[in-house]
């Protein structure tokens, strides 16, 4: 887990710069270029070609429009997604410290068998020394349920807001692009 975790911050660190950065400059060059196209056809006032002019500088403006919705996203969806990843990714690191010590008490609990037999403690140290390490036991494995049952409800709550998101976000770029075209004649 402790790889895919990384491989999504990555990944989604490296789209968020994307999205606040070359991304909308992009849009914002298309949306440019095209209100340039309008203003061109605009200077010949030929008749008729208003309406062309008006839906080129709309579409331009959607354009731009568009560069604005790009570069807010990540903040609507990845930072969540992002924030959850984080998190996952500061628990995974404590788990193989955990693990180790985990482990040198159970190797604690078979030398003191040998410590037993050389007459170093006695048979009620180890009955203690095993109380605890059972303790360990159960509290490693219980809160090992504990982060896979929150982790299961984290990432499905998480991926649901995420590509809510999306849905929204692309179902607006759909909506302006189609707003632009309603400006376009059929000729």
């Amino acid at each position: 887990m402790d790889d895919g975790v990384r491989e999504l911050l990555n990944v989604g660190h490296t789209h968020w710069k994307r999205c606040t950065g070359p991304l909308p400059k992009e849009y914002e060059r298309i949306g440019r270029a095209i209100r340039n196209l309008s203003t061109v056809f605009n200077s010949s006032n030929y008749p008729g070609e208003e309406l062309l002019t008006n839906a080129l500088t709309a579409a331009g403006k959607t354009y731009e429009q568009i560069a604005e919705i790009v570069a807010q996203q990540p903040q609507k969806d990845l930072y969540f997604l992002l924030e959850t990843n984080s998190e996952y990714k500061g628990l995974l690191g404590c788990f193989p410290e955990i693990i180790t010590v985990h482990k040198a008490a159970v190797d604690k609990m078979k030398e003191a068998d040998r410590l037993i037999s050389a007459g170093k403690i006695s048979s009620s140290d180890r009955k203690c020394m095993n109380q605890r390490v059972s303790c360990m036991s159960y509290s490693l494995q219980a809160e090992m349920n504990h982060f896979h049952s929150n982790r299961i409800y984290d990432y499905n709550r998480v991926m649901q807001c995420y590509l809510e998101q999306q849905v929204t976000f692309y179902q607006q770029i759909a909506d302006k692009l189609r707003e632009a075209l309603s400006r376009f004649t059929t000729l």
